[in-house]
C-alpha cells in the first residue's frame, strides 16, 4: 500500500491564475497520465464544495485514466490558500472577469499537461455559460463539453430570474452584503447555522459548507454581481456557435427546472441538431449538487461511456500525438 493511497479526494489546492488566486479542487487519475482531463465549471453560487460527492461519484467510475479539477468562483467563497491561512477576496468581480479568469485556468490547465490529454468541459446552470464562452475561444483544444441544466438563455426571463428581479435594483447588493456582515458581528456562527437549518433548504453538510465559506459580506456581493451581469449579459443562445459547433456538445436539461424552462429543450434541439441534446427522465432537480449529487454522477458517467471520445478513455487508447 502506498502513502497516496491514503489521501482522501479531493486534493485541496490554491492556483494562482492571472494574479489572483482560485480556489482548486483536484481529483487525480491513478495512472499518473490521464488519457483526459475534466474541468468543472459551477454555478452560482459558485463554491466549489458543493460539488464534492458528484465528483467523487463521477471519478470513482474512471479512475485510472480521468483527472478532474473543480474551482470555485472568484470571490464566492472563503478558503485557505497553501500555506493555511484564510484568503478573503476584497475584490468585485463581474460576469467577464469570471470568464476572462475561467479562460486563462484553462489554459494554464491546458499547457501543464505536456502529453495533450482530451480536454473536456462541464458546465452547471450558468457554469455552462462561462463554459461556452471558454469553448468559443479555445475549440481546437476543448474536445467535448457537458451542459447540465445550462442557463444559457434569457436568464432574467425565467420563473426564477423573475421572481429574484427585487435583488438585482441598484443599492441591493450593497445593503444585503452589508447586512450579512452585521448579522455575523451579531450573532455566532453555530446561531446562524442553526436559523439556516430552519429552512429545511439544505442538509447539514451543504448548509454548513454556505454559512463557514459562502454567507459572509464579500461573497455575497460577487454573488450577486455576477448575478446581475448574468440578467443583462445572457439574453440569447448563441445560435450560431452550436449550429457550427453543436457535434462537441452534451446538452441535459431538466423537466421542472424555473431557472432553465423546458421550452428552452425544445429550442436547443432546433438549433443544435448535431450533438446531443437530452431531457430528464429521473426527476432530478436543477440544483443536482443536494438532492441527487449520485444520480447525477452516474447520468454523466453514462454520457461519457455512450460518448465516442470517452470510448477510447474506457479502452485506454492513447490520444493523438500533439501536431
Amino acid at each position: 500500500m502506498s502513502f497516496a493511497s491514503l489521501v482522501s479526494l479531493p486534493q485541496r489546492n490554491s492556483w494562482k491564475v492571472s494574479g489572483e488566486l482560485r480556489e482548486v479542487l483536484y481529483w487525480p487519475c491513478t495512472s499518473g497520465r490521464p488519457l483526459a482531463v475534466l474541468l468543472l465549471i459551477p454555478g452560482n453560487p459558485g463554491p466549489i464544495d458543493l460539488y464534492i460527492n458528484f465528483c467523487n461519484e463521477l471519478h470513482a467510475q474512471f479512475p485510472r485514466d480521468l483527472d478532474i479539477i473543480g474551482t470555485s468562483h472568484l470571490g464566492h467563497s472563503l478558503f485557505s490558500d497553501n500555506r493555511g491561512q484564510q484568503h478573503r477576496s476584497t475584490k468585485t468581480y463581474g460576469l467577464e472577469d469570471q470568464v476572462r479568469n475561467m479562460l486563462e485556468m484553462f489554459d494554464q490547465i491546458d499547457q501543464t499537461y505536456t502529453h495533450r490529454p482530451r480536454m473536456l468541459l462541464c458546465g452547471h446552470s450558468v457554469g455552462s455559460y462561462l463554459a461556452q464562452r471558454v469553448f468559443a475561444e479555445r475549440t481546437d483544444r476543448v474536445d467535448r463539453v457537458f451542459s447540465l441544466f445550462p442557463a444559457i438563455d434569457r436568464i432574467a426571463d425565467t420563473p426564477r430570474g423573475k421572481q429574484f428581479r427585487f435583488l438585482f435594483w441598484p443599492g441591493v447588493r450593497q445593503l444585503v452584503s452589508a447586512t450579512i456582515d452585521v448579522v455575523r458581528w451579531i450573532l455566532p456562527t453555530q446561531a446562524i447555522f442553526r436559523f439556516a437549518m430552519m429552512s429545511k433548504s439544505l442538509g447539514e453538510s451543504d448548509m454548513q459548507v454556505v454559512v463557514d465559506k459562502m454567507l459572509h459580506g464579500v461573497c455575497i456581493n460577487n454573488i450577486l454581481k455576477m448575478a446581475v451581469d448574468e440578467m443583462k449579459v445572457i439574453v440569447q443562445v448563441d445560435e450560431e456557435l452550436y449550429r457550427r459547433e453543436g457535434a462537441k456538445f452534451v446538452m441535459y436539461y431538466g423537466t421542472d427546472d424555473m431557472w432553465v424552462p423546458k421550452d428552452r429543450y425544445a429550442t436547443m434541439c432546433e438549433i443544435n441538431t448535431k450533438g446531443i441534446v437530452r431531457l430528464c427522465s429521473d426527476g432530478i432537480s436543477h440544483a443536482f449538487v443536494t438532492t441527487h449529487s449520485a444520480e447525477m454522477a452516474r447520468i454523466m458517467a453514462e454520457m461519457l461511456t455512450h460518448d465516442k471520445l470517452a470510448a477510447e478513455i474506457e479502452k485506454g487508447l492513447e490520444p493523438p500525438a500533439a501536431s
